[in-house]
Protein backbone atom coordinates (compact mmCIF):
# COMPACT_ATOMS: atom_id res chain seq x y z
CA UNK A 1 0.00 0.00 0.00
CA UNK A 2 3.41 2.39 -0.09
CA UNK A 3 2.69 2.94 3.50
CA UNK A 4 3.54 -0.60 5.62
CA UNK A 5 7.28 -2.12 5.38
CA UNK A 6 7.67 0.02 2.68
CA UNK A 7 11.52 1.19 1.86
CA UNK A 8 10.55 4.20 -0.16
CA UNK A 9 7.91 5.77 1.60
CA UNK A 10 10.38 8.23 3.42
CA UNK A 11 11.27 9.14 0.64
CA UNK A 12 8.14 9.97 -1.41
CA UNK A 13 5.83 11.00 0.96
CA UNK A 14 5.94 14.74 2.30
CA UNK A 15 6.81 14.65 5.79
CA UNK A 16 3.88 16.98 7.56
CA UNK A 17 5.39 17.32 10.93
CA UNK A 18 8.22 18.90 9.47
CA UNK A 19 6.43 20.52 7.38
CA UNK A 20 8.90 19.56 4.50
CA UNK A 21 7.87 18.52 1.00
CA UNK A 22 9.73 15.25 -0.88
CA UNK A 23 12.55 15.91 -3.52
CA UNK A 24 12.40 12.53 -4.74
CA UNK A 25 9.90 11.00 -7.64
CA UNK A 26 9.50 7.21 -8.51
CA UNK A 27 7.56 4.52 -9.96
CA UNK A 28 5.79 2.57 -7.11
CA UNK A 29 4.62 -1.24 -8.31
CA UNK A 30 2.10 -3.51 -6.68
CA UNK A 31 0.87 -6.98 -7.47
CA UNK A 32 -2.12 -7.02 -5.30
CA UNK A 33 -5.10 -5.31 -6.38
CA UNK A 34 -6.62 -4.20 -3.01
CA UNK A 35 -3.28 -2.79 -1.80
CA UNK A 36 -3.13 -1.27 -5.24
CA UNK A 37 -6.20 0.62 -4.49
CA UNK A 38 -4.40 1.96 -1.74
CA UNK A 39 -1.24 3.10 -3.26
CA UNK A 40 -3.09 4.82 -6.02
CA UNK A 41 -4.98 6.43 -3.18
CA UNK A 42 -1.78 7.64 -1.39
CA UNK A 43 0.04 8.90 -4.34
CA UNK A 44 -3.50 9.49 -7.05
CA UNK A 45 -1.01 8.02 -9.65
CA UNK A 46 -0.97 4.53 -10.98
CA UNK A 47 1.00 2.77 -13.57
CA UNK A 48 4.57 -6.41 -17.41
CA UNK A 49 8.53 -6.26 -17.11
CA UNK A 50 9.95 -4.47 -15.44
CA UNK A 51 11.65 -2.15 -18.20
CA UNK A 52 7.99 -2.46 -20.29
CA UNK A 53 6.59 -0.22 -17.39
CA UNK A 54 9.36 2.17 -16.34
CA UNK A 55 8.93 2.85 -20.56
CA UNK A 56 5.49 3.82 -20.72
CA UNK A 57 4.76 5.39 -16.96
CA UNK A 58 8.25 6.74 -16.49
CA UNK A 59 9.46 8.18 -19.57
CA UNK A 60 11.41 10.76 -18.20
CA UNK A 61 13.30 8.60 -15.99
CA UNK A 62 16.96 9.10 -16.29
CA UNK A 63 18.51 5.84 -17.74
CA UNK A 64 20.72 5.47 -14.42
CA UNK A 65 18.17 6.92 -12.17
CA UNK A 66 19.58 6.76 -8.47
CA UNK A 67 17.90 3.98 -6.22
CA UNK A 68 15.42 0.80 -7.41
CA UNK A 69 13.63 -0.51 -4.38
CA UNK A 70 12.17 -3.71 -5.09
CA UNK A 71 9.43 -5.83 -2.40
CA UNK A 72 7.37 -7.73 -3.98
CA UNK A 73 7.58 -10.83 -1.71
CA UNK A 74 8.17 -13.39 -4.14
CA UNK A 75 8.91 -12.81 -7.59
CA UNK A 76 11.72 -10.19 -6.56
CA UNK A 77 14.12 -11.99 -8.28
CA UNK A 78 12.93 -11.92 -11.60
CA UNK A 79 11.73 -8.55 -11.55
CA UNK A 80 15.32 -7.57 -10.82
CA UNK A 81 16.23 -9.65 -13.79
CA UNK A 82 13.98 -7.78 -16.00
CA UNK A 83 14.98 -4.66 -15.18
CA UNK A 84 17.28 -5.29 -18.56
CA UNK A 85 21.03 -4.04 -17.06
CA UNK A 86 21.61 -3.09 -20.54
CA UNK A 87 19.09 -0.58 -20.68
CA UNK A 88 18.42 0.81 -16.83
CA UNK A 89 20.86 0.74 -14.42
CA UNK A 90 20.19 2.21 -11.67
CA UNK A 91 23.09 3.40 -9.59
CA UNK A 92 21.64 1.28 -6.02
CA UNK A 93 19.40 -1.72 -5.76
CA UNK A 94 17.67 -2.76 -2.71
CA UNK A 95 15.80 -6.00 -3.26
CA UNK A 96 14.42 -8.46 -0.67
CA UNK A 97 15.65 -11.85 -0.08
CA UNK A 98 14.12 -14.40 2.07
CA UNK A 99 17.06 -14.87 4.83
CA UNK A 100 15.57 -18.21 5.98
CA UNK A 101 17.70 -19.67 3.17
CA UNK A 102 21.38 -20.81 4.02
CA UNK A 103 23.98 -18.26 2.40
CA UNK A 104 25.51 -20.67 0.38
CA UNK A 105 22.23 -21.66 -1.27
CA UNK A 106 21.27 -20.80 -4.60
CA UNK A 107 17.07 -20.74 -4.94
CA UNK A 108 15.47 -19.03 -7.28
CA UNK A 109 11.55 -19.25 -6.87
CA UNK A 110 9.61 -20.58 -9.93
CA UNK A 111 8.43 -17.61 -12.50
CA UNK A 112 4.97 -17.09 -11.02
CA UNK A 113 2.91 -14.27 -8.75
CA UNK A 114 0.73 -16.92 -7.30
CA UNK A 115 3.68 -18.84 -4.98
CA UNK A 116 5.55 -16.78 -2.29
CA UNK A 117 8.91 -18.27 -1.70
CA UNK A 118 11.57 -15.94 -2.07
CA UNK A 119 14.85 -15.92 -3.34
CA UNK A 120 17.78 -16.77 -1.74
CA UNK A 121 20.72 -13.93 -1.01
CA UNK A 122 23.11 -16.11 -3.06
CA UNK A 123 20.71 -16.20 -5.69
CA UNK A 124 20.67 -12.00 -6.11
CA UNK A 125 24.48 -11.87 -6.02
CA UNK A 126 24.71 -14.40 -8.78
CA UNK A 127 22.27 -11.86 -10.76
CA UNK A 128 23.85 -8.75 -9.99
CA UNK A 129 27.42 -9.31 -10.33
CA UNK A 130 26.36 -10.70 -14.05
CA UNK A 131 24.84 -6.88 -14.25
CA UNK A 132 27.70 -5.33 -13.31
CA UNK A 133 26.47 -4.60 -8.84
CA UNK A 134 28.00 -5.11 -5.86
CA UNK A 135 26.73 -6.50 -2.85
CA UNK A 136 27.66 -3.94 -0.03
CA UNK A 137 25.21 -3.62 2.68
CA UNK A 138 22.48 -6.45 4.21
CA UNK A 139 19.44 -5.74 6.76
CA UNK A 140 17.25 -9.06 7.60
CA UNK A 141 15.23 -8.73 4.53
CA UNK A 142 16.87 -6.63 2.11
CA UNK A 143 20.32 -6.48 0.60
CA UNK A 144 21.64 -3.13 -1.20
CA UNK A 145 23.75 -3.49 -4.36
CA UNK A 146 25.80 -0.79 -5.96
CA UNK A 147 27.21 -0.44 -9.43
CA UNK A 148 30.69 -2.26 -9.67
CA UNK A 149 32.52 1.15 -10.73
CA UNK A 150 31.04 3.43 -7.93
CA UNK A 151 31.85 0.49 -5.46
CA UNK A 152 35.42 1.13 -6.69
CA UNK A 153 35.57 4.48 -6.88
CA UNK A 154 33.76 5.27 -3.49
CA UNK A 155 33.43 2.29 -1.02
CA UNK A 156 35.79 -0.06 -1.46
CA UNK A 157 38.10 1.10 1.00
CA UNK A 158 35.10 1.29 3.58
CA UNK A 159 33.22 -2.16 2.94
CA UNK A 160 36.71 -4.09 1.82
CA UNK A 161 34.93 -7.44 2.14
CA UNK A 162 31.51 -7.80 0.13
CA UNK A 163 31.34 -11.67 0.52
CA UNK A 164 27.98 -13.18 2.05
CA UNK A 165 29.47 -14.60 4.70
CA UNK A 166 31.11 -11.13 5.58
CA UNK A 167 27.61 -8.99 5.88
CA UNK A 168 24.91 -11.31 6.23
CA UNK A 169 26.19 -13.95 8.76
CA UNK A 170 25.56 -12.10 11.91
CA UNK A 171 21.91 -11.78 10.35
CA UNK A 172 20.49 -14.68 9.58
CA UNK A 173 17.43 -16.36 10.16
CA UNK A 174 18.29 -19.96 8.57
CA UNK A 175 17.31 -23.23 10.15
CA UNK A 176 19.26 -26.24 10.30
CA UNK A 177 19.17 -29.36 11.10
CA UNK A 178 21.64 -31.49 12.62
CA UNK A 179 21.90 -35.42 13.69
CA UNK A 180 22.79 -36.84 17.30
CA UNK A 181 24.10 -40.68 17.66
CA UNK A 182 21.16 -42.46 18.25
CA UNK A 183 18.70 -41.22 15.70
CA UNK A 184 17.50 -37.90 17.61
CA UNK A 185 16.98 -34.62 14.90
CA UNK A 186 18.13 -31.35 16.35
CA UNK A 187 17.24 -28.05 15.86
CA UNK A 188 19.92 -25.31 15.03
CA UNK A 189 19.20 -21.46 14.48
CA UNK A 190 16.19 -19.84 14.21
CA UNK A 191 12.97 -21.95 15.90
CA UNK A 192 9.91 -20.22 14.46
CA UNK A 193 7.77 -19.81 11.36
CA UNK A 194 9.04 -16.22 10.68
CA UNK A 195 6.39 -14.75 8.79
CA UNK A 196 3.72 -17.34 10.47
CA UNK A 197 5.08 -16.90 13.85
CA UNK A 198 4.78 -20.42 15.10
CA UNK A 199 7.09 -22.52 16.90
CA UNK A 200 8.94 -25.25 14.89
CA UNK A 201 9.04 -28.02 17.28
CA UNK A 202 11.98 -30.45 17.14
CA UNK A 203 9.59 -33.28 18.33
CA UNK A 204 7.40 -33.04 15.11
CA UNK A 205 10.94 -33.21 13.20
CA UNK A 206 11.82 -36.65 14.12
CA UNK A 207 11.86 -39.87 12.11
CA UNK A 208 12.62 -42.67 14.57
CA UNK A 209 10.24 -42.91 17.76
CA UNK A 210 12.13 -41.60 21.15
CA UNK A 211 12.12 -45.09 22.23
CA UNK A 212 13.68 -46.31 19.43
CA UNK A 213 16.55 -44.08 19.30
CA UNK A 214 19.76 -45.48 20.17
CA UNK A 215 23.60 -45.71 18.70
CA UNK A 216 23.69 -48.84 16.57
CA UNK A 217 27.90 -49.47 17.41
CA UNK A 218 27.28 -48.42 21.29
CA UNK A 219 28.02 -51.52 23.57
CA UNK A 220 25.03 -51.85 26.27
CA UNK A 221 25.38 -48.73 28.78
CA UNK A 222 23.96 -48.83 32.60
CA UNK A 223 22.13 -45.21 31.46
CA UNK A 224 20.41 -46.68 28.45
CA UNK A 225 17.10 -46.06 30.52
CA UNK A 226 17.66 -43.16 31.40
CA UNK A 227 18.43 -42.21 28.05
CA UNK A 228 14.98 -43.68 27.11
CA UNK A 229 13.17 -41.82 29.73
CA UNK A 230 14.46 -38.38 28.88
CA UNK A 231 13.64 -39.28 25.16
CA UNK A 232 10.32 -40.42 25.67
CA UNK A 233 9.44 -37.05 27.94
CA UNK A 234 10.67 -35.02 25.33
CA UNK A 235 8.14 -36.64 22.91
CA UNK A 236 5.34 -35.65 25.22
CA UNK A 237 2.93 -32.99 23.84
CA UNK A 238 3.52 -29.79 26.09
CA UNK A 239 -0.59 -28.89 27.73
CA UNK A 240 0.43 -25.93 29.43
CA UNK A 241 -1.15 -23.53 26.90
CA UNK A 242 -4.31 -24.89 27.61
CA UNK A 243 -3.37 -26.07 31.72
CA UNK A 244 -1.40 -23.51 32.77
CA UNK A 245 -2.75 -20.16 30.55
CA UNK A 246 -5.33 -18.21 32.36
CA UNK A 247 -8.59 -18.64 30.22
CA UNK A 248 -7.92 -14.76 29.61
CA UNK A 249 -5.34 -14.35 27.98
CA UNK A 250 -5.97 -13.50 24.29
CA UNK A 251 -2.76 -12.60 23.35
CA UNK A 252 -1.15 -13.91 19.78
CA UNK A 253 1.38 -15.68 21.88
CA UNK A 254 -1.14 -17.89 23.86
CA UNK A 255 -3.07 -18.36 20.87
CA UNK A 256 -0.51 -19.41 18.66
CA UNK A 257 0.71 -21.82 21.65
CA UNK A 258 -2.84 -23.38 21.83
CA UNK A 259 -3.51 -23.62 18.23
CA UNK A 260 -0.42 -25.82 17.87
CA UNK A 261 -0.61 -27.63 20.87
CA UNK A 262 -4.33 -28.64 19.65
CA UNK A 263 -2.74 -29.71 15.96
CA UNK A 264 -0.36 -31.83 17.78
CA UNK A 265 -2.48 -33.86 19.98
CA UNK A 266 -4.67 -33.98 17.27
CA UNK A 267 -2.36 -35.36 15.15
CA UNK A 268 -1.37 -38.29 17.29
CA UNK A 269 -4.62 -39.30 18.58
CA UNK A 270 -5.60 -39.65 14.39
CA UNK A 271 -1.96 -41.58 13.39
CA UNK A 272 -2.70 -43.45 16.61
CA UNK A 273 -5.46 -43.47 19.33
CA UNK A 274 -2.59 -42.61 22.31
CA UNK A 275 0.06 -39.81 23.15
CA UNK A 276 2.14 -38.88 25.45
CA UNK A 277 1.08 -35.64 27.39
CA UNK A 278 2.65 -33.44 29.50
CA UNK A 279 2.49 -29.89 30.85
CA UNK A 280 -0.79 -30.79 32.77
CA UNK A 281 -0.25 -28.65 35.88
CA UNK A 282 -0.30 -31.92 37.94
CA UNK A 283 2.40 -31.87 40.82
CA UNK A 284 4.53 -34.89 40.78
CA UNK A 285 4.06 -35.10 44.46
CA UNK A 286 0.10 -35.62 43.77
CA UNK A 287 1.18 -38.69 41.49
CA UNK A 288 3.34 -40.08 43.84
CA UNK A 289 1.09 -39.61 46.47
CA UNK A 290 -1.48 -41.54 44.79
CA UNK A 291 0.50 -44.25 43.62
CA UNK A 292 2.11 -44.73 46.72
CA UNK A 293 -1.57 -44.82 48.41
CA UNK A 294 -2.92 -47.35 45.63
CA UNK A 295 0.07 -49.34 45.84
CA UNK A 296 -0.63 -49.66 49.94
CA UNK A 297 -4.05 -50.73 49.02
CA UNK A 298 -3.65 -52.86 46.58
CA UNK A 299 -0.36 -54.92 47.18
CA UNK A 300 0.75 -54.12 50.92
CA UNK A 301 -2.26 -53.96 53.18
CA UNK A 302 -3.93 -57.33 54.44
CA UNK A 303 -6.65 -59.27 52.50
CA UNK A 304 -9.51 -58.11 54.86
CA UNK A 305 -9.16 -54.26 54.22
CA UNK A 306 -9.96 -54.33 50.33
CA UNK A 307 -12.59 -56.97 50.53
CA UNK A 308 -14.35 -53.87 53.09
CA UNK A 309 -14.33 -51.86 50.05
CA UNK A 310 -14.43 -53.69 46.65
CA UNK A 311 -17.44 -55.13 45.00
CA UNK A 312 -17.17 -58.48 43.59
CA UNK A 313 -15.75 -58.02 40.15
CA UNK A 314 -12.25 -59.30 38.58
CA UNK A 315 -9.97 -56.17 39.27
CA UNK A 316 -8.67 -54.38 42.31
CA UNK A 317 -9.87 -50.89 42.72
CA UNK A 318 -10.02 -48.55 45.08
CA UNK A 319 -12.07 -45.12 44.57
CA UNK A 320 -14.75 -43.96 42.18
CA UNK A 321 -16.70 -41.37 42.70
CA UNK A 322 -21.12 -41.64 42.23
CA UNK A 323 -20.84 -42.57 38.96
CA UNK A 324 -22.39 -45.58 36.48
CA UNK A 325 -20.37 -48.41 35.36
CA UNK A 326 -16.98 -48.79 33.44
CA UNK A 327 -16.76 -50.87 31.03
CA UNK A 328 -13.89 -51.89 28.36
CA UNK A 329 -15.44 -53.45 25.65
CA UNK A 330 -14.93 -56.86 24.52
CA UNK A 331 -13.63 -58.09 21.19
CA UNK A 332 -13.38 -61.94 20.69
CA UNK A 333 -12.18 -62.22 24.52
CA UNK A 334 -13.59 -64.79 26.62
CA UNK A 335 -14.12 -62.50 30.07
CA UNK A 336 -14.76 -59.20 31.35
CA UNK A 337 -11.78 -57.41 31.37
CA UNK A 338 -13.33 -54.22 33.92
CA UNK A 339 -16.87 -53.93 35.24
CA UNK A 340 -17.65 -51.47 38.10
CA UNK A 341 -21.36 -51.97 38.60
CA UNK A 342 -21.21 -49.56 42.17
CA UNK A 343 -19.56 -47.20 43.68
CA UNK A 344 -16.64 -48.60 46.05
CA UNK A 345 -16.37 -47.78 49.54
CA UNK A 346 -13.36 -45.96 51.25
CA UNK A 347 -11.55 -48.23 53.38
CA UNK A 348 -12.79 -47.98 56.47
CA UNK A 349 -10.08 -46.30 59.92
CA UNK A 350 -11.64 -49.52 62.02
CA UNK A 351 -10.18 -51.93 59.49
CA UNK A 352 -7.24 -50.03 58.60
CA UNK A 353 -6.28 -48.07 60.77
CA UNK A 354 -6.62 -44.39 60.57
CA UNK A 355 -3.19 -43.00 59.36
CA UNK A 356 -3.35 -45.42 56.21
CA UNK A 357 -6.83 -44.61 55.91
CA UNK A 358 -7.16 -41.21 55.81
CA UNK A 359 -3.77 -41.07 53.93
CA UNK A 360 -5.50 -43.36 51.26
CA UNK A 361 -8.47 -41.21 50.97
CA UNK A 362 -6.66 -37.34 50.85
CA UNK A 363 -4.48 -39.01 48.12
CA UNK A 364 -6.42 -40.12 45.82
CA UNK A 365 -9.49 -37.60 46.15
CA UNK A 366 -6.43 -34.94 45.41
CA UNK A 367 -5.53 -36.78 42.35
CA UNK A 368 -8.99 -37.55 41.10
CA UNK A 369 -9.67 -33.68 41.24
CA UNK A 370 -6.55 -32.77 39.70
CA UNK A 371 -6.35 -35.41 37.03
CA UNK A 372 -10.20 -34.57 35.44
CA UNK A 373 -9.44 -30.70 35.29
CA UNK A 374 -6.30 -31.72 33.20
CA UNK A 375 -8.63 -34.36 31.28
CA UNK A 376 -10.87 -31.36 31.19
CA UNK A 377 -8.53 -29.58 29.52
CA UNK A 378 -7.21 -31.91 26.81
CA UNK A 379 -10.89 -32.27 25.69
CA UNK A 380 -10.98 -28.41 25.03
CA UNK A 381 -7.46 -28.80 23.07
CA UNK A 382 -9.38 -32.05 20.87
CA UNK A 383 -12.00 -29.85 20.16
CA UNK A 384 -9.85 -26.87 19.18
CA UNK A 385 -8.14 -29.43 17.13
CA UNK A 386 -11.25 -30.60 15.27
CA UNK A 387 -12.70 -26.92 15.01
CA UNK A 388 -9.29 -26.10 13.09
CA UNK A 389 -10.11 -28.47 10.50
CA UNK A 390 -13.47 -27.27 9.15
CA UNK A 391 -15.79 -30.32 9.37
CA UNK A 392 -18.94 -29.26 10.34
CA UNK A 393 -20.23 -32.63 11.17
CA UNK A 394 -17.45 -33.33 13.62
CA UNK A 395 -17.66 -29.95 14.82
CA UNK A 396 -21.24 -30.22 15.50
CA UNK A 397 -21.14 -33.70 16.98
CA UNK A 398 -18.12 -33.01 19.59
CA UNK A 399 -20.32 -29.63 20.76
CA UNK A 400 -21.31 -32.24 23.73
CA UNK A 401 -17.85 -32.27 25.42
CA UNK A 402 -17.49 -28.61 25.55
CA UNK A 403 -21.19 -28.86 27.96
CA UNK A 404 -19.30 -30.85 30.20
CA UNK A 405 -20.74 -30.67 34.04
CA UNK A 406 -20.59 -31.98 37.90
CA UNK A 407 -22.67 -34.78 36.93
CA UNK A 408 -19.94 -36.77 34.68
CA UNK A 409 -19.50 -40.03 35.13
CA UNK A 410 -15.64 -40.24 34.90
CA UNK A 411 -14.11 -42.83 37.21
CA UNK A 412 -10.65 -43.06 38.38
CA UNK A 413 -9.79 -46.86 38.70
CA UNK A 414 -6.93 -48.61 40.68
CA UNK A 415 -5.12 -51.13 39.33
CA UNK A 416 -2.49 -53.48 40.49
CA UNK A 417 -0.60 -56.18 39.08
CA UNK A 418 2.10 -58.80 40.16
CA UNK A 419 3.72 -61.33 40.01
CA UNK A 420 1.85 -64.63 39.11
CA UNK A 421 0.40 -67.96 37.20
CA UNK A 422 1.00 -65.97 33.56
CA UNK A 423 4.52 -65.32 34.86
CA UNK A 424 5.90 -68.86 35.26
CA UNK A 425 6.77 -71.07 32.61
CA UNK A 426 5.11 -74.58 32.20
CA UNK A 427 1.66 -72.91 33.73
CA UNK A 428 -1.32 -73.15 31.82
CA UNK A 429 -1.96 -69.19 31.10
CA UNK A 430 1.81 -68.26 30.90
CA UNK A 431 2.33 -65.01 28.99
CA UNK A 432 -1.20 -64.98 28.54
CA UNK A 433 -2.89 -61.40 28.88
CA UNK A 434 -3.48 -59.57 32.39
CA UNK A 435 -6.01 -57.89 30.80
CA UNK A 436 -7.52 -59.03 26.90
CA UNK A 437 -7.39 -56.30 24.09
CA UNK A 438 -10.17 -54.03 24.09
CA UNK A 439 -10.97 -50.57 23.62
CA UNK A 440 -12.08 -48.54 26.34
CA UNK A 441 -16.17 -47.28 26.01
CA UNK A 442 -15.88 -43.50 27.23
CA UNK A 443 -14.45 -40.21 26.03
CA UNK A 444 -11.13 -40.55 26.64
CA UNK A 445 -8.43 -42.35 29.10
CA UNK A 446 -5.73 -40.74 31.46
CA UNK A 447 -3.62 -43.36 32.62
CA UNK A 448 -0.63 -43.39 35.38
CA UNK A 449 1.90 -46.21 35.91
CA UNK A 450 4.59 -46.61 37.80
CA UNK A 451 7.84 -48.75 36.74
CA UNK A 452 6.43 -52.60 38.33
CA UNK A 453 8.18 -54.87 36.21
CA UNK A 454 5.72 -57.07 36.12
CA UNK A 455 3.01 -55.82 33.36
CA UNK A 456 3.54 -53.55 30.22
CA UNK A 457 0.49 -51.62 28.13
CA UNK A 458 0.28 -52.26 24.67
CA UNK A 459 -1.14 -50.67 21.64
CA UNK A 460 -1.58 -51.95 18.52
CA UNK A 461 0.93 -50.69 15.68
CA UNK A 462 -1.17 -50.24 13.12
CA UNK A 463 -4.37 -48.11 14.54
CA UNK A 464 -6.01 -48.61 11.85
CA UNK A 465 -6.04 -52.62 13.32
CA UNK A 466 -8.75 -53.73 15.01
CA UNK A 467 -7.79 -57.02 15.22
CA UNK A 468 -6.57 -58.21 18.83
CA UNK A 469 -4.98 -61.24 17.55
CA UNK A 470 -2.42 -59.03 15.74
CA UNK A 471 1.42 -59.94 16.62
CA UNK A 472 2.27 -56.45 16.05
CA UNK A 473 2.13 -54.33 19.53
CA UNK A 474 4.05 -51.68 20.55
CA UNK A 475 5.18 -51.19 24.32
CA UNK A 476 3.73 -47.41 25.88
CA UNK A 477 6.15 -46.16 28.08
CA UNK A 478 6.22 -43.72 30.61
CA UNK A 479 9.05 -42.19 32.34
CA UNK A 480 9.78 -41.84 35.84
CA UNK A 481 7.77 -39.45 37.67
CA UNK A 482 9.41 -36.28 38.08
CA UNK A 483 7.81 -32.38 38.90
CA UNK A 484 6.09 -32.21 35.67
CA UNK A 485 4.73 -36.26 35.00
CA UNK A 486 3.85 -37.69 31.84
CA UNK A 487 0.66 -39.32 31.25
CA UNK A 488 -0.63 -41.75 28.93
CA UNK A 489 -4.08 -40.54 26.65
CA UNK A 490 -5.98 -42.67 24.67
CA UNK A 491 -9.68 -42.22 22.71
CA UNK A 492 -12.20 -43.70 23.88
CA UNK A 493 -14.76 -45.27 20.96
CA UNK A 494 -17.34 -42.93 22.35
CA UNK A 495 -15.08 -40.16 21.27
CA UNK A 496 -14.34 -42.18 17.83
CA UNK A 497 -18.09 -42.34 17.16
CA UNK A 498 -18.24 -38.75 17.68
CA UNK A 499 -15.43 -37.86 15.44
CA UNK A 500 -16.84 -40.32 12.61
CA UNK A 501 -13.55 -42.36 13.52
CA UNK A 502 -11.44 -39.83 12.75
CA UNK A 503 -9.99 -39.93 15.69
CA UNK A 504 -9.46 -43.77 17.17
CA UNK A 505 -10.03 -45.66 19.63
CA UNK A 506 -7.46 -48.31 19.55
CA UNK A 507 -7.34 -51.69 21.01
CA UNK A 508 -4.61 -51.97 23.93
CA UNK A 509 -3.90 -54.79 26.39
CA UNK A 510 -2.14 -55.21 29.19
CA UNK A 511 0.59 -58.13 29.29
CA UNK A 512 3.15 -60.18 31.46
CA UNK A 513 7.03 -59.06 31.57
CA UNK A 514 9.46 -61.76 32.53
CA UNK A 515 10.42 -60.81 36.37
CA UNK A 516 11.20 -62.56 39.74
CA UNK A 517 8.58 -62.93 42.89
CA UNK A 518 10.68 -61.75 45.33
CA UNK A 519 12.12 -58.63 43.12
CA UNK A 520 10.60 -55.23 45.40
CA UNK A 521 9.83 -53.66 42.13
CA UNK A 522 7.77 -56.58 40.66
CA UNK A 523 4.36 -54.96 41.31
CA UNK A 524 2.86 -52.41 38.94
CA UNK A 525 0.40 -49.87 40.41
CA UNK A 526 -2.17 -48.29 37.95
CA UNK A 527 -4.47 -44.74 37.80
CA UNK A 528 -6.62 -44.55 34.73
CA UNK A 529 -9.03 -42.27 34.58
CA UNK A 530 -11.78 -43.37 32.21
CA UNK A 531 -13.43 -39.78 31.36
CA UNK A 532 -17.20 -39.93 30.54
CA UNK A 533 -20.08 -37.36 30.13
CA UNK A 534 -23.20 -36.48 31.95
CA UNK A 535 -25.99 -39.27 31.46
CA UNK A 536 -28.53 -37.16 29.56
CA UNK A 537 -26.24 -35.91 27.89
CA UNK A 538 -27.34 -35.23 23.78
CA UNK A 539 -25.08 -37.30 21.54
CA UNK A 540 -25.60 -36.71 17.85
CA UNK A 541 -23.61 -39.32 16.29
CA UNK A 542 -22.17 -38.95 12.37
CA UNK A 543 -22.96 -42.02 11.39
CA UNK A 544 -26.46 -42.02 13.03
CA UNK A 545 -28.21 -39.74 9.81
CA UNK A 546 -28.58 -36.85 12.70
CA UNK A 547 -30.41 -38.58 15.55
CA UNK A 548 -29.43 -38.10 19.28
CA UNK A 549 -28.98 -40.10 22.13
CA UNK A 550 -28.43 -39.79 25.14
CA UNK A 551 -24.54 -41.21 26.61
CA UNK A 552 -26.32 -43.56 28.91
CA UNK A 553 -28.10 -44.58 26.63
CA UNK A 554 -25.56 -44.84 23.97
CA UNK A 555 -23.04 -46.63 26.90
CA UNK A 556 -26.11 -49.31 27.09
CA UNK A 557 -26.10 -50.03 23.29
CA UNK A 558 -21.99 -50.42 23.20
CA UNK A 559 -22.32 -52.76 26.85
CA UNK A 560 -24.79 -54.82 25.22
CA UNK A 561 -23.08 -54.86 21.83
CA UNK A 562 -19.81 -55.77 23.35
CA UNK A 563 -21.49 -58.32 25.68
CA UNK A 564 -23.03 -60.12 22.61
CA UNK A 565 -19.44 -60.40 21.25
CA UNK A 566 -18.64 -62.50 24.36
CA UNK A 567 -21.38 -64.96 24.06
CA UNK A 568 -20.89 -65.68 20.61
CA UNK A 569 -17.41 -66.49 21.95
CA UNK A 570 -18.58 -68.70 24.55
CA UNK A 571 -21.66 -70.32 22.65
CA UNK A 572 -19.38 -70.73 19.35
CA UNK A 573 -16.72 -72.82 22.14
CA UNK A 574 -19.37 -74.74 23.20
Amino acid sequence: DGVHLSNTHSLLVRDEKQNAGSSWSGVLIEADPLRFKSLKKLHDSFAQSLKSILKQFAPDLPLNFDFLSIDVDGMDYWVMANTDASFYQPKVICVEFNPTMPTDLVYVQPRSDSIRHGSSLSAFVELATASGYTLVETTLFNAFFIQTDLYEQYLKDEVPDTSIEALQSALSMGTQLYQLYDGTIKLWGCKRMLWHRMPIDEKDLQIIPAHERQFPFSPSCNDAKDNVSNDIREEAIDMSPYCKHHCSDDSDESINSKRHCAAELNNMLQKDGFALVSGTGIRGSTCNNALRAAQSFLHDADETVRRSCLTKDRARRGYSPMATENFASLVGQEAANDLVKKPNAWPSTQVWGKDDASFFRRSIEEYFEQTRLAADNILSAICDGINAKNNEDNAHSIDVLSRQSKNHTSILTLLGYQYGSRHKKGSKGYMRPLVAAHSDVGVITVLLYDSGKCAALQRVADASKADPTTKEWVDVILPPIRDDPVFVVNVGDCLSELTAGSLRSTMHRVMPQPCKKEERDAARTCLALFVGLEPSASLTLPTNDGDTITYEEWRKRRIAKATAVLKNQKDNKS
